[in-house]
């Protein structure tokens, strides 16, 4: 069986290439391992409740004044949804600076906030804000391959090969300000004095401008309609489908799969990391790929316990959307931490927040999460799994439980906990890593994007968060619509 395009994955990357591809009328077969699409976008059920698996923040979708690239391409797909606006709702805890701040409301009310923390944050914030926007118009124009980048967007070039933690100090930004800043990177394990700041301001242009949206679907629900305008576009999806093998016969690229079932097509595209597919799929050695991997880091691994309460969360004092416990607010400091099984660092999400219908009446769902920066791991075994996973489970919980004086356990209705094997054997994700690769040093996003002709292998492409722009459900999507962009032009400069 003949196709233009096959594509190994229906995560967001695969869907999202699969989508762009349709639309353009190519003849485009999806395989997917699992019965269900969405990758880590998807859903799960335990009694009455129904889990998201990992989407709560959905970013760079944006309100009516300031539209995402993510929302315009669900509007070009002819895609509708009917998001909510998250509140800036976060509780942080720091042990080692025995510091502890709510940041909520609106971005003024944030910006009031840091000033108390720190003298002088409101004016360097604001100054910061106008680099913010140059940097993400310097990145559209980059990626629409525009002239006098240099002229036009000075900040992005003096910038380019600076950390986030050079360049907010050269912008005047308080150290401790930077520190709060930094949060959300020592979750996804990228130090600020080793990530790009281009990266940084990217994230936090989105992040302050665009805002963040919760689904009042569940998220599976979005996977799936994503799946069905594939399909009605003329797309194919094949489930329950995994793939053995991709090697190279007569021109085309042949896709084998466990059950002997063979494809061909003139393209493979690949939502899976570089790692896996060379490691797994293609059996011939690739020097240029093993270039490539040896430069990149596998994000974080981690443990993630979703718990059903049978109570409110307004009874629970479960008041905050985000909470985050960590040893040190320095983010390399806190990041070396995380390389033994048991640490302090804890992030909660409380869905019921933003959307109090994701659970029955008076429930509350509640999801902790604490991640790993080595192969820990790697010493656990089926004879040790089950206590181990149990002993960090009921460690995590008590934790959180004291560092934010909320009482959770007596409520517990029901419990899944999902650790980096669980991860591994339902993504294929390598090691069970949950962010793709890390956007660290020189391998950042600027460079994947200069890079990609030259590192491009012929007739195989990869989408998804080991991709071009890094972890994400909205840099996953993009991936997807960006790379097959790449590949209709080719298309139509060899007619």
């Amino acid at each position: 069986m003949n196709y233009d395009y096959i594509i190994v994955g229906a995560g967001m990357g695969g869907l999202s290439a699969g989508l762009n591809l349709a639309f353009n009328h190519k003849k485009v077969l999806i395989l997917e391992k699992n019965s269900l699409p969405g990758g880590f976008v998807t859903t799960f059920k335990r009694g009455r409740f129904e889990f998201d698996t990992s989407l709560y923040d959905l970013m760079d979708y944006g309100r009516d004044n300031h539209v995402g690239s993510l929302q315009r391409l669900f509007k070009k797909y002819n895609i509708e949804l009917d998001p909510l606006l998250i509140p800036y709702n976060i509780r942080i805890k720091s042990l080692d600076d025995n510091f502890e701040e709510v940041i909520k409301g609106e971005i003024d009310d944030w910006v009031l906030r840091l000033e108390e923390m720190q003298s002088g944050s409101m004016s360097t914030f604001r100054s910061l804000l106008p680099v913010l926007k140059e940097i993400h118009e310097a990145l559209n124009a980059l990626r629409k391959n525009r002239k006098n980048i240099e002229k036009d967007f000075p900040n992005f070039i003096k910038y380019l090969d600076k950390n986030a933690y050079e360049a907010l100090l050269d912008l005047n930004i308080p150290d401790k300000t930077i520190h709060v800043l930094g949060y959300i990177w020592i979750e996804i394990g990228s130090p600020l004095n080793k990530l790009s700041f281009i990266d940084f301001a990217e994230c936090m242009y989105k992040y302050i401008f665009k805002r963040p949206v919760a689904l009042t679907e569940k998220s599976i629900d979005l996977s799936l309609k994503l799946a069905k305008r594939y399909e009605e576009l003329g797309g194919k999806i094949h489930y329950r489908s995994c793939v053995s093998e991709i090697k190279d016969i007569d021109g085309k690229k042949e896709v084998i799969l466990t059950d002997g079932t063979t494809y061909k097509a003139k393209e493979v595209i690949c939502n899976l990391s570089e790692r896996y597919v060379f490691k797994n799929l293609i059996k011939e050695n690739h020097s240029f790929a093993n270039q490539k991997e040896n430069a990149r880091t596998l994000s974080m691994n981690g443990l993630v316990i979703y718990l059903g309460l049978n109570k409110s969360y307004q009874d629970l004092k479960l008041y905050n959307y985000r909470y985050y416990q960590f040893q040190n607010l320095n983010s390399a400091t806190n990041i070396k931490s995380m390389k033994k099984f048991s640490h302090h660092t804890i992030e909660a999400i409380v869905p019921n927040i933003v959307n109090e219908s994701c659970s029955p009446k008076n429930t509350t769902i509640l999801v902790l999460k604490t991640l790993y920066m080595s192969d820990v791991w790697n010493n656990v075994n089926k004879t040790n799994y089950y206590q181990t996973k149990e002993m960090l489970a009921n460690e995590l919980i008590e934790e959180f439980e004291n560092a934010f004086n909320i009482d959770i356990k007596e409520y517990i209705e029901e419990m899944e906990i999902a650790t980096p094997f669980t991860f591994e054997k339902y993504t294929n994700s390598i090691n069970g890593n949950i962010f793709g690769y890390m956007r660290l040093g020189y391998d950042n996003s600027i460079h994947r994007l200069i890079s990609y002709e030259e590192e491009r292998i012929p007739h195989l492409s990869f989408v998804g968060s080991s991709s071009l722009f890094g972890s994400g459900v909205d840099n996953a999507f993009y991936s997807g619509y960006y790379i097959t962009e790449k590949l209709l032009e080719e298309e139509r400069r060899n007619d």
